[in-house]
């Protein structure tokens, strides 16, 4: 019995960490969030992103590259504001802190600050966003989730897009809306 008590604890605390991403992130502007840039190429099958399933099919995990870095595996989260890395990836990155902005992330029983940092660039397949605002934070009850997971990819990052998922074949579309 003590496995299970572990696993749900872990379960718990992955839906707080997401809580506190997903609820709010309060900056001083909010077009800070938004990427400078994205491009995508007019070819369809170029915007198509293969994904898959983590162990237990609770999360779709697509690979990223964070300013030329990875792949880096990505939990697709359309409930959270803002795409966020764990904090040893940012420290592994080195990026910079987004100046002027300051975030605050709340959820189910947690509120805190959060590290807004700056990303040149993002690129999932062929679509590529610049100048993003990404949180960073200590994400590695993720881990209960799929061990590979290194961060969320938020709406930030997603809204710039049409996304259709395709679970048949595995793959996430991105298109310019």
């Amino acid at each position: 019995m003590p496995g299970v008590v572990t696993r749900l604890r872990g379960r718990r605390a992955v839906i707080r960490i997401a809580c506190a991403v997903v609820v709010a992130v309060f900056l001083g502007g909010c077009d800070r969030l938004a990427p400078t840039r994205v491009t995508i190429p007019a070819d369809s099958a170029a915007s198509e992103i293969g994904f898959r399933l983590s162990p237990r099919a609770s999360a779709m995990l697509v690979s990223a590259y964070v300013n030329g870095t990875g792949p880096v595996d990505l939990i697709v989260d359309t409930g959270a504001t803002i795409t966020c890395l764990d904090d040893s990836l940012a420290r592994e990155l080195n990026l910079p802190r987004r100046t002027g902005a300051v975030g605050v992330g709340a959820g189910v029983g947690m509120a805190g600050p959060v590290r807004l940092l700056k990303v040149d660039s993002l690129r999932l397949g062929a679509a590529v966003a610049t100048n993003l605002t990404v949180c960073s934070l200590d994400l590695r009850t993720l881990q209960y989730v799929s061990p590979a997971a290194r961060g969320l990819l938020g709406l930030n990052f997603l809204k710039e897009f049409r996304v259709n998922i395709d679970f048949t074949r595995r793959v996430m579309q991105l298109t310019k809306p």
